[in-house]
């Protein structure tokens, strides 16, 4: 019976583990951004964000209160 519970307990943290859904750790007002620098960008990303890898313009990286500062929102695809 202990052994049948414990096998138990291991799937079910198994489960929940793998069913809760990837996040991104939060990030803080002292951290850096990158931006497009196109007439058309609203976003800020992280480095890897495929939304930045289809910036045909100059990418920027500045701190995030300054992109704040200038009025760009976090991005959809890196900051869900």
């Amino acid at each position: 019976m202990k052994q049948a519970l414990f096998i138990l307990s291991l799937f079910i943290g198994i489960h929940v583990v793998v069913a809760r859904p990837m996040q991104h750790r939060p990030i803080s007002k002292t951290d850096s951004v990158y931006i497009c620098q196109s007439k058309s960008a609203y976003a800020y990303h992280q480095y890897q964000c495929r939304g930045l890898k289809r910036c045909t313009h100059v990418i920027e990286k500045l701190p995030l209160k300054e992109a704040i500062r200038l009025g760009y929102k976090p991005c959809k695809i890196c900051y869900r």
